[in-house]
């Protein structure tokens, strides 16, 4: 584990086969692992707004549509809705993929997935009263 440049970002590498890109999150076979992975996708690749007076969203975003499709295919399974896999631009960027958590399924997100950012899970306790 290492401290990324002058950020205060923390690198872990490990040689862990089975922590690779091409792990398929539907071979997960509990809901509990499931919740997991997703916390650990939203914490890396997800967001929520920053300012307490914007409207809240929970969005996922990345490269790989078929893991978003999965991802998407997953919080479904959880109970958790989710708007339609989109490309916000593809003038921009042709392979950015997004989803957003449906404003009626933020409490089970937060509940459920939750997140182990120190910045996000602050601001689930705040926006979302837990």
């Amino acid at each position: 584990m290492y401290k990324e440049g002058s950020r205060d970002v923390y690198d872990l590498e490990t040689t862990a086969g089975f922590l690779d890109f091409k792990f398929d999150i539907l071979s997960l076979d509990t809901s509990i692992e499931k919740a997991a992975y997703i916390r650990g996708f939203f914490d890396a690749e997800g967001g929520i707004p920053h300012s307490r007076n914007a409207k809240f969203y929970i969005q996922l975003v990345q490269k790989d549509k078929r893991k978003m499709q999965s991802i998407k295919e997953v919080l479904q399974s959880l109970g958790i809705n989710t708007g339609a896999l989109h490309n916000p631009s593809r003038r921009v960027d042709p392979n950015y993929w997004r989803i957003f958590v449906s404003t009626a399924s933020h409490a089970d997100f937060a509940r459920i997935i939750g997140s182990s950012h120190p910045m996000k899970r602050a601001r689930f306790a705040e926006r979302m009263m837990i």
